[in-house]
C-alpha cells in the first residue's frame, strides 16, 4: 500500500469539519478510483468526523456511492474522466 500524508488529510478534513462538518468524501484520480485498501483505510481513520467504513464497490468501473444510505457522511467513487476534458479543451481550441 503506498504511503500517504496522514497528518495532510486529516488537517485538512478537521478544517472541513470546523467549518461546519463534512457532508461527503469523494475518491477520485488513480489512487481514489483504484485503491479500496487505501479508501477503507483513510474512511477508518477519519471515523471521528463521522465518516463511515466503506462498502466495496460493485466494481472499479463507475460512479459509485461506498457509504450506506443515511450514513452521516456521504463517501463517493467518481471517475476521474481526464480524457473527457482533454477532448473537451482539443475541441475548443481548434474551433
Amino acid at each position: 500500500m503506498p504511503e500517504i500524508g496522514w497528518d495532510e488529510v486529516t488537517i485538512r478534513l478537521v478544517l472541513a469539519a470546523a467549518l461546519g462538518g463534512v457532508d461527503a468524501l469523494v475518491f477520485t484520480g488513480g489512487v481514489g478510483e483504484h485503491a479500496g485498501p487505501l479508501r477503507a483505510a483513510i474512511c477508518a481513520r477519519l471515523r471521528t468526523l463521522d465518516v463511515p467504513a466503506v462498502l466495496n464497490p460493485q466494481s472499479e468501473d463507475s460512479d459509485q456511492v461506498l457509504s450506506l444510505p443515511g450514513s452521516p457522511v456521504a463517501v463517493l467513487r467518481v471517475e476521474a474522466r481526464e480524457d473527457l476534458v482533454i477532448a473537451r479543451e482539443v475541441e475548443r481550441l481548434l474551433a
